[in-house]
């Protein structure tokens, strides 16, 4: 696994690179870097030209300190490809790189032969990732992150931080559920502190949700382009939802699955796609009653799951036994799918399901 810089049109990058082959290009999350998709790389590189880069703010690319926007991360992905001169790839994106994939894909098509989304989301934000309306509230994730950077990174990948991290309002994390300790090792863990320690990267950090988010509530209106229309909420609106005296749940707003890609949500990308998500999602949390959920099941009922059938006609699913990491905590049954889905013969298994019962 080779270690490299390009200079983009506008953006010197830093990427990961392995093997030769048709072309996949892995998009990393947050807090993640490149350094994610160690295990993909060693599992695809014999059959696969690899490449991982660093987004703009994070690991070794460029820091430009600027605000970003969906359109701007996309496209940094596209001027990355023109720069090592691939006319097409498949994409495999896990949380934040998900959200640049598939903006690459919705409005790039001819460029993504394939797309895997990796416990992400497309347009709509469900209510209950709270950490979305807290980037919202100005000073908050600055202070947080100046303060505690190490030790969100410590609690967020499993490991015992030094000190606890605050709870609300001053941040999300206090409560939040630590992933499933042993995964992460020490090495994995000094990589990811070293790599968000630096100030730039916080700055980047807030400006990803809070700017490149913009949330709005979406309305019924037969008089409107399909039969919507959209209310936009300023970050000082979605910040009072976060500092409500009763806590964001009590707030009336609360229930709505906002929607940051308006613009996108009645387009459709037409190659092969794949979502694969964690353990946190099951049939019993969605309370359809099962307490065993199969490999392919595919949860409907209310936005956020729903926007996945929505953009992409052609869509394969897989729920991982895992946490939100699962690239890392699971990688063998992800680098599984992730091997078949390049090839084209991932089933949908709630069509035909396999007799060998595999993922």
């Amino acid at each position: 696994m080779q270690s490299n810089f390009i200079q983009t049109r506008d953006l010197r990058m830093h990427f990961l690179q392995a093997g030769s082959g048709e072309p996949v290009i892995f998009i990393h999350g947050f807090p993640e870097t490149s350094y994610e998709w160690r295990h993909q790389f060693a599992a695809l590189s014999d059959e696969y030209a690899c490449f991982a880069p660093d987004l703009r703010g994070f690991g070794e690319t460029e820091k430009p300190g600027l605000r970003v926007s969906r359109q701007i991360l996309a496209q940094d992905l596209v001027n990355f490809m023109d720069a090592l001169g691939i006319e097409k790839a498949a994409v495999v994106s896990h949380d934040w790189g998900g959200i640049v994939g598939f903006k690459l894909a919705i409005d790039w098509p001819e460029r993504v032969s394939r797309l895997a989304l990796l416990d992400t989301l497309c347009t709509v934000w469900a209510p209950g990732a709270v950490h979305g309306y807290w980037f919202k509230a100005a000073g908050l994730a600055e202070d947080f992150f100046r303060e505690y950077h190490a030790e969100f990174i410590e609690t967020t990948f499993g490991g015992s931080p030094a000190r606890a991290v605050p709870g609300r309002p001053a941040s999300p994390w206090g409560a939040r559920p630590q992933a499933a300790p042993g995964w992460a090792s020490a090495e994995d863990i000094a990589h990811y502190r070293k790599a968000f320690a630096d100030p730039m990267s916080h700055f980047h950090a807030v400006s990803y949700y809070r700017y490149a988010l913009p949330f709005h509530i979406v309305h019924a209106d037969p008089a409107g382009s399909h039969g919507e229309r959209f209310e936009f909420l300023d970050e000082r609106r979605v910040a009072e939802m976060w500092l409500h005296p009763e806590g964001l749940e009590k707030h009336a707003l609360y229930q709505n699955f906002m929607d940051y890609g308006p613009e996108d949500r009645h387009k459709t990308y037409p190659g092969p796609a794949l979502w694969m998500f964690g353990s946190y999602l099951s049939r019993s949390r969605a309370g359809e009653g099962a307490a065993n959920t199969p490999p392919g099941w595919r949860p409907s009922g209310n936005p956020f799951v729903d926007q996945f059938g929505r953009y992409f006609p052609d869509l394969r699913v897989r729920r991982v036994n895992a946490g939100h990491f699962f690239p890392e905590e699971a990688p063998e049954v992800t680098n599984e799918a992730l091997e078949e889905f390049l090839r084209g013969t991932l089933p949908d298994l709630e069509v035909s399901p396999r007799a060998n019962g595999r993922v």
